[in-house]
């Protein structure tokens, strides 16, 4: 659920805009935020597809480290051509 939180600051959203991206209330990302636990897997999902969808990558953990977020680069040819 940090992550959530990482990605949000990431693409440089508000609670509220990231909310209206995923389709969810704001209340439902304070509580994805504070890793509350009666949270719905759907709701969660609609916030990381919000995510994903602004170039949000998010990162597995392994033995040595905890998950992660990240931006995804696009090939500069692409970034030219925009």
């Amino acid at each position: 659920m940090i992550a959530l939180r990482a990605g949000r600051a990431l693409l440089g959203l508000s609670q509220e805009e990231l909310a209206g991206l995923a389709g969810v209330s704001r209340q439902i990302v304070v509580r994805i935020e504070k890793c509350e636990t009666n949270v719905l897997v759907e709701s969660i999902e609609k916030v990381r597809a919000a995510l994903e969808a602004g170039g949000v990558a998010f990162i597995e953990g392994s033995g040595d480290r905890g998950p992660g977020v990240a931006m995804i680069r696009r090939p500069r040819a692409m970034a030219q051509t925009e």
